[in-house]
């Protein structure tokens, strides 16, 4: 049982125009009443101006917010003041509140007492960090609706059915006589059907949902000194990595997140893959390669002025053995002979590289064309972000997936001519692992996990 009043500050701790600091819990009005003085009546859910006021003296004009339970953010008595933000400041009111009977809160402990007194489920509690975190406005989106409770309805009712079942089925049991249509085998199996092709429906939108979270991860590769760091830098509009003429300048995977078009990339210019002795030169072309198996998409670069030699050939092949989406770059057009173009195009048509992008990021030519083509390539206007319920959350994920799996050992076990008080033990499991989701079947574990990755004050 929750006893103790919290208090956290609740804005960014840095020189603006206000600081808001939260208090939670029964003592809240209390703390206020020994700290704060005001001609007005606090009230909930209205604003008061007065003044913080420590040993006789000012220490800020503020104004303060009551929230009565349960009709507030954590289901508790909730205060909040609203002082200027200045960082000293700022923190001697939050002293204040503390040596008035307040603790200080744990980060997001605002957030676990509002799902631990019924405000928000678990998934919706996910999102608001989701929303705290956001990189671009259509993850903001996203999280808000899950916030408003996309996922939880549609987890809510696909348990619904699931749970009727089990009570059919276990009226059946009990009451052999009673011959009930809803637990015969043909009717189970249609309901397993059912159910395990939502939930596909909804593991579909997992990676489209990642990438938004997560980015898109990108690999730049080559051979040495055909423009990778200078790609990165152009990209990211700073110098990020160094760049010279001399072959193998890039020793380690240097990394920058950028966002186009409202998709963040998060790219890692690659060394230059070539045999070399330098034995680091060594260890960071063994770090390019690796990269294949862990990035969602290739810049593979290209000099215009040399021609594809077997390293080329056989890192392309790689890539697409692999199945990796990528893009084909010649860099340093401007230095090019048309006969070597043809060339270097016949070549790699014949290992099935049909489209190339030509650039000069010495001339600053196709960029442009460059961030279209691949923006292109993970664009998101086959999702209704409105109307479409899409899952960003790794737990989520995994929980659907264990949840199909037992959807399948149900269908296995009547397929086997198990009774049906053996296939209800799966179905159960089923209606369990979607309760994890929202947070009506989780182990303490769990939930303190989830609130530890927030920010103090949420």
């Amino acid at each position: 049982m929750l006893t103790h009043t919290i208090a956290a500050i609740a804005t960014a701790l840095s020189n603006s125009g206000i600081s808001i600091i939260r208090i939670s819990g029964k003592d809240s009005l209390n703390i206020i009443n020994k700290i704060f003085k005001t001609s007005y009546k606090i009230e909930p859910n209205h604003i008061v101006y007065g003044k913080i006021m420590k040993d006789h003296e000012v220490l800020d004009h503020v104004l303060v917010s009551y929230f009565k339970s349960p009709k507030s953010y954590t289901g508790e008595d909730v205060c909040e003041i609203n002082c200027h933000g200045g960082n000293e400041i700022t923190k001697e009111i939050l002293e204040l509140v503390l040596e008035s009977g307040a603790i200080l809160a744990e980060p997001g402990e605002f957030s676990k007492r509002a799902f631990l007194n019924g405000k928000m489920d678990l998934s919706q509690a996910e999102a608001v960090i989701n929303l705290i975190n956001a990189k671009t406005k259509t993850e903001s989106r996203i999280a808000s609706k899950n916030m408003e409770g996309n996922l939880s309805k549609k987890v809510r009712e696909l348990r619904e059915e699931l749970i009727e079942l089990l009570a059919h089925i276990e009226v059946s049991v009990d009451y052999p006589e009673y011959d009930y249509d809803e637990v015969k085998n043909r009717n189970v199996i249609h309901l397993i059907d059912k159910k395990r092709d939502e939930i596909n429906d909804i593991l579909k939108t997992y990676e489209h949902g990642r990438i938004i979270k997560e980015g898109v991860n990108v690999a730049i590769l080559g051979k040495p000194n055909v423009g990778k760091s200078s790609l990165l830098n152009k990209l990211a509009n700073y110098n990020k990595a160094i760049v010279t003429d001399i072959p193998g300048t890039t020793r380690d995977i240097v990394e920058e997140t950028i966002n186009i078009d409202d998709i963040v990339f998060n790219i890692s210019d690659t060394a230059g893959i070539r045999d070399t002795n330098d034995i680091i030169e060594k260890i960071g072309v063994e770090k390019s390669l690796s990269m294949l198996d862990e990035v969602d998409f290739v810049i593979y670069m290209l000099n215009a002025e040399e021609k594809i030699d077997k390293d080329d050939i056989e890192i392309l092949s790689k890539i697409q053995n692999k199945g990796i989406k990528y893009i084909t770059v010649i860099n340093k057009m401007d230095k090019i002979k048309k006969s070597n173009f043809d060339a270097i195009l016949n070549e790699l048509k014949q290992i099935g590289v049909e489209e190339t992008i030509e650039i000069s990021i010495q001339e600053d030519r196709g960029i442009d064309k460059l961030k279209n083509a691949i923006v292109k390539i993970f664009h998101q206007n086959d999702f209704d972000f409105e109307h479409e319920l899409i899952i960003t959350n790794s737990r989520h994920k995994d929980l659907l997936k264990k949840a199909l799996n037992y959807l399948e050992e149900a269908r296995n076990e009547i397929n086997n001519g198990q009774p049906i008080d053996i296939v209800s033990i799966y179905i159960k499991k089923v209606a369990n692992t979607l309760g994890e989701i929202i947070g009506s079947n989780v182990s303490q574990d769990i939930i303190d996990k989830i609130f530890e990755k927030f920010c103090v004050g949420k």
